[in-house]
């Protein structure tokens, strides 16, 4: 048997036993107890438990039922309705158990089967009976049945003042279809409910908390949504005491004015949410206005059968024009935003109007309970779905004020770093501000000591001169204008360094580097001061090149290398040398201004170019000196972007040099 032929008797095989198992199931549903709907009978008669269950029942005055509102003519102590069917059942399905489906009664309420109890709701004896809304499945006791003959079922209630509900439609079926659908009617139904009051319990207390506890939470719409879930519960109330001998007015009560407190707090909710109005206040005044009248007209009633006839006048009406505000004010928020968030508004408070209507032509037109009360539920679902739109601005919130915090850290963060920046630079400001006036100490005391020195030896000498040139010979006479001569000029140069020093601590001195030939310079330097050198008979070399080019100041260059000259010359001995000379590089150049003077300490060293440890000693021949010219040099130097530095051994010489960038750029 090849591979194939396997393969085709396994398929046939497969198909023989789907077919075997579906006849089998067909057979063996049909003969399972069909659904049978029962046609009533109704009398409304005296309290006569166990009464009216057989007989003639046109002779006992019944009439046929059509699920209108029950009879409600005798006193509330002594009323008994009594609901009877006839029913037959084949002997076939004596092997079978054959359940009633009841649906929920409002009264206290006896079942019997051919004249026998077979089930008992509630208890006459008590003032009030049980809101029972859960769907029963109630066992015909076998034993009870007549096959192939008559069967009675009767109802007997004993409903309060008030409860004109109609008796919904029972049925007798099989034990799978009768449990399915009490389990499936009660689910959909009371069980949903409680579970809906049980999460709108929980809402409530979550926002009521979170408008307390919380300062960015403190908006009047979580408040008006805590007390929407609150209400909720009130408004079902009457649908969550299924227990035994309940109030029936008071849950009543408590309901209908619930559905109207819900409406209010669920209108201020949408006002102040939705922010599409302007005057919120004037409009929630209306809408108290409205409402407050209809739970006044409830409150006032003293009995279940007046505040059930009362709420079908105007607080129904109000109810069904709270619907229709709803769905405007979310129809007006969706066209302002046209998100998400409008989008589902819109949408859950659409279904909640159609709930509305599909429960109120259940109740109004047809008269019986619905299989699912759909407004229970249609309002559980705005409230789930308000519940996580909040919960999203809350979370967005939440994620702002974290982010707020964190900007808030890192400016303090950073207002620390800007203080302590500040506080160093003011520290910096401090320190610049007691250099300044080191500075301004030493300046004067420059002034003060080293430019009375001159004028005191030119006043001095002009005075002899002025009084007693006739007793002077002609050397005399030129030797005393020699003197006053040198003075001056030493003056004179003293005066220029301090103008061009405070020039450079007040920024005024203008920075003008061009191309300038260094030879040129130097040479005009060494001419400037060539009687000095002539004096001490020092030789002066320009061993720079000529057209030898820099970028540079040429003021500014020529006062550092007519100071450094000058120096050389004040501090190098008679028949000494003085050379100025230049090293070119990629990079800059050096400039070396070299003496055979008497060098300096290390001491000497360390303290040159410093203002505040500016000092000066004699030169070779008794020369006066302020000091201030190496300072200037310095500057001078680094306004250029170079550095200066000496080089110096004691009584062998001094070796000052300064470099000049290649490329100098402009201050």
């Amino acid at each position: 048997m090849n591979r194939r032929k396997i393969i085709n008797i396994c398929i046939i095989l497969l198909f023989a036993i789907l077919f075997h198992k579906i006849a089998y199931s067909q057979e063996k549903i049909s003969k399972l107890f069909p659904r049978t709907d029962l046609e009533f009978y109704i009398l409304e008669s005296e309290l006569a438990e166990g009464s009216y269950l057989v007989g003639d029942s046109s002779f006992q005055g019944f009439s046929k039922y059509n699920n209108n509102e029950i009879p409600n003519k005798r006193p509330a102590n002594d009323r008994m309705i009594t609901i009877r069917s006839e029913f037959t059942i084949d002997s076939i399905y004596a092997d079978q158990d054959v359940y009633l489906v009841v649906m929920p009664v409002n009264s206290p309420c006896n079942i019997y089967l051919n004249g026998e109890i077979i089930f008992v709701q509630g208890d006459i004896k008590y003032g009030y009976t049980s809101r029972l809304h859960y769907t029963e499945n109630v066992l015909l006791t076998p034993a009870l049945l007549r096959y192939n003959n008559k069967n009675n079922i009767a109802f007997q209630m004993y409903p309060k003042e008030g409860e004109k509900n109609p008796l919904n439609q029972p049925f007798i079926t099989n034990a799978n279809k009768a449990k399915k659908y009490v389990f499936f009617r009660n689910l959909l139904g009371p069980k949903l409910i409680l579970a809906s009051s049980f999460c709108g319990f929980i809402f409530f207390l979550y926002f009521l908390f979170t408008y307390i506890s919380r300062r960015e939470y403190n908006k009047q719409q979580y408040l008006y949504f805590a007390f929407m879930n609150l209400f909720l519960i009130f408004s079902l109330i009457n649908n969550i005491l299924t227990y035994d001998f309940t109030n029936t007015f008071s849950v009543e009560l408590i309901s209908r004015i619930g559905f109207q407190l819900s409406m209010v707090v669920g209108l201020f909710f949408l006002i102040e949410y939705t922010n599409v109005f302007k005057k919120k206040f004037q409009l929630k005044i209306a809408v108290l206005a409205l409402y407050i009248p209809a739970i006044l007209l409830l409150l006032f009633q003293n009995n279940l059968a007046d505040l059930m006839k009362v709420n079908n006048l105007y607080p129904i009406y109000m109810l069904i024009l709270g619907n229709f505000i709803f769905v405007v004010i979310t129809l007006l928020y969706f066209l302002k935003e046209k998100n998400n968030k409008s989008f589902i508004l819109l949408i859950v408070y659409l279904i909640n109007l159609f709930a509305g209507f599909y429960d109120s032509y259940y109740f109004i037109f047809l008269k019986i309970k619905p299989y699912m009360l759909l407004t229970p539920n249609s309002v559980f679902l705005i409230n789930l779905a308000i519940f996580f739109i909040l919960l999203i601005d809350q979370s967005k919130i939440y994620h702002l004020a974290i982010k707020t915090s964190k900007q808030l850290r890192e400016l303090n963060e950073n207002l620390e770093l800007l203080v302590e920046k500040r506080t160093k630079k003011t520290q910096e400001y401090a320190n610049k501000l007691e250099d300044a006036n080191k500075t301004k100490d030493k300046f004067f005391s420059i002034i003060a000591h080293d430019m009375k020195n001159p004028f005191n030896t030119l006043i001095g000498y002009s005075d002899i001169l002025k009084t007693d040139f006739r007793e002077y010979g002609h050397e005399e006479i030129s030797q005393h204008l020699n003197i006053i001569y040198e003075t001056s000029v030493k003056g004179y140069n003293l005066l220029e360094n301090l103008l061009k020093w405070s020039q450079t601590q007040t920024n005024k001195i203008v920075f003008e580097p061009v191309k300038v030939d260094l030879h040129e310079i130097i040479q005009l330097c060494i001419n400037e001061i060539e009687y000095q050198s002539q004096f001490k008979d020092i030789d002066i070399n320009n061993d720079v090149s000529k057209n030898y080019h820099i970028i540079a100041d040429k003021n500014l260059i020529n006062t550092v290398i007519r100071n450094l000259i000058n120096n050389a010359i004040k501090y190098t001995p008679r028949n000494g040398m003085v050379s100025v000379s230049s090293n070119k590089n990629n990079i800059e150049t050096i400039i070396s201004v070299k003496d055979t003077g008497i060098g300096m300490s290390e001491t000497e060293l360390q303290n040159l170019f410093k203002i505040d440890k500016i000092y000066s000693k004699l030169g070779t021949n008794k020369e006066n000196g302020s000091g201030l010219g190496l300072i200037l040099c310095k500057e001078f130097v680094e306004k250029h972007g170079g550095k200066i530095w000496v080089e110096s051994e004691l009584e062998i010489g001094s070796n000052f040099k300064f470099s000049i960038p290649k490329i100098v750029e402009m201050n």
